[in-house]
């Protein structure tokens, strides 16, 4: 886009030119949520008279899990998007929304992990933004006082930024009637809440969800041991939650650190994350059975080995007696046995005490193979698989894990110079990247993720053949990959704990 200044219903915004790619950065979608508006739901943004210079991004969200290894600045006043498009003048582009993960505790839209120059290059306008984290964005403190906090208060934030990008990214070229949102774990499971939230429907039309996990979602049993944990640390009854208002920041971050130290209590309860309310009303199994998402395209898979990440800082149940702790809590011992069969026989025979296979299928298999069987009844799905193992990460046993498929879909492995990737043959580095990336940008282009890139047909997917892209050196197309685990866990009745 060539003209730089472009009017938004709040005002005007200056962007600037680089490398041939026009970008804005820093854009306000909402009201500060400072004040009376922390631990509330966003508020449209309100309108201002002079151009606003939109050259840096804004700040990042209050981090609340790892420490920061930039000089990025952190604020409550955070709520801003980015947007990239190739400088030209060409209108009704595809538009691509990332949305990115970091447990709903960290990260940013501002990372350069998810900078879009690769898409606005393929004549895509890509867009970030941030949302709020933590016990700011997703800790439901409803449960003690509903006068003075809101719940699911970062889905909030993601709903009204797609609402913003509705309404304005026409003036930048956008093509308001082809958006894809695209996330990454916490990023990916933001996908599939917001396909399965009334609030959001017909904000977009297509989604990719990489590593997302629909049942991350918290019952009222899970929700409220998490959130009577945070205040125990703070030394809070629940009749006086209402100094969290204006609590000091540090003082939130380390109650949130305590919960994460004691989640191993609860084996199975993952970090706080969105609740059940009026913006999620119904299980989102139950949701999408009742056509929240239909004439949604759908893209949905995740890694091989997902659960190694996770492993290195005991976040989810791998040894045998968490898993059956879990049961316990969960009063399911009855179907315990079958499932110590399955898994912890198959780790004995490989020497291993941890059982980081149940980790990845309890996670992420399960959830997302139900999530697309029931969407692939009415609507055109397509599953993967990143079975890829970057030789550092093979050699160290940590395999094809969570997160490494950020990279390829983004195609920003070179940009980064990221150390999981240097001693990657250039030849592999680039074949992965003609398959993700390729596949991402056609399926913005024209809902079908199929192309040159691909030496291979990728079928639709449906809840009878599960048929499965493998992404690998060669990629290849797989009948039902998964089909004893998938038996295994319908015997077992759920994969939904601590409801």
């Amino acid at each position: 886009m060539t003209e730089l200044v472009v009017n938004t219903k709040c005002g005007r915004v200056e962007g600037f030119v680089e490398n041939g790619i026009s970008k804005w950065y820093g854009i306000p979608y909402a009201k500060p949520p400072i004040g009376n508006l922390r631990f509330r739901r966003s508020v449209a943004c309100e309108p201002w008279k002079d151009i606003k210079k939109c050259t840096n991004f804004g700040p990042r969200c209050i981090q609340f899990k790892f420490p920061s290894s930039t000089k990025e600045t952190d604020s409550e006043d955070c709520l801003t998007l980015n947007i990239w498009r190739k400088n030209n003048d060409s209108k009704n582009l595809p538009v691509f929304i990332y949305i990115h993960g970091g447990y709903l505790h960290n990260n940013s839209g501002s990372s350069t992990a998810h900078h879009g120059d690769h898409y606005a290059r393929e004549d895509i306008l890509f867009i970030t933004f941030n949302y709020r984290l933590g016990p700011l964005g997703c800790y439901d403190f409803t449960i003690y006082n509903k006068e003075l906090f809101d719940s699911n208060c970062s889905l909030s934030d993601q709903i009204m930024a797609l609402k913003w990008i509705n309404e304005n990214i026409e003036a930048f070229g956008g093509d308001p009637h082809n958006i894809t949102i695209n996330g990454e774990s916490a990023g990916g499971a933001s996908v599939l809440a917001l396909m399965t939230s009334p609030s959001a429907k017909g904000l977009f039309h297509k989604a990719i969800s990489q590593s997302g996990y629909p049942d991350g979602h918290h019952f009222v049993k899970s929700n409220k041991i998490l959130m009577d944990m945070f205040l125990e640390y703070l030394k809070i009854k629940p009749e006086e939650v209402e100094k969290l208002k204006d609590m000091d920041i540090k003082k939130l971050k380390s109650a949130s650190q305590y919960v994460n130290n004691n989640l191993s209590k609860y084996p199975g309860i993952f970090w706080p994350s969105f609740v059940y309310d009026d913006l999620l009303p119904e299980n989102c199994y139950d949701s999408l059975r009742n056509g929240s998402a239909n004439g949604i395209k759908l893209i949905i898979g995740s890694n091989k080995d997902e659960s190694t990440f996770f492993s290195m800082n005991h976040e989810c149940p791998i040894t045998k007696n968490e898993i059956k702790k879990m049961f316990e809590n969960n009063n399911l011992m009855e179907k315990y046995p079958e499932i110590e069969n399955y898994y912890f026989k198959k780790c004995k025979r490989l020497g291993l005490s941890s059982c980081f296979e149940f980790g990845t299928d309890y996670l992420f298999l399960l959830g997302c193979t139900e999530f697309a069987d029931i969407q692939s009844q009415n609507n055109d799905v397509w599953m993967y698989r990143f079975d890829y193992m970057p030789p550092l990460l093979r050699a160290v046993g940590i395999k094809a894990t969570h997160g490494i498929d950020i990279y390829t879909a983004l195609k920003n492995m070179d940009t980064l110079g990221y150390i999981i990737w240097t001693i990657c043959k250039p030849s592999s580095k680039r074949l992965l990247e003609n398959y993700m990336f390729g596949s991402w940008v056609s399926f913005s282009k024209t809902g079908d993720p199929n192309g040159n890139h691909l030496n291979i047909s990728w079928e639709k997917y449906n809840s009878e053949k599960r048929k499965t892209l493998l992404f690998d050196k060669i990629p290849s197309l797989v009948e039902n990959p998964s089909k004893k685990k998938i038996e295994l866990w319908k015997s077992v009745g759920t994969h939904q704990f601590y409801k």
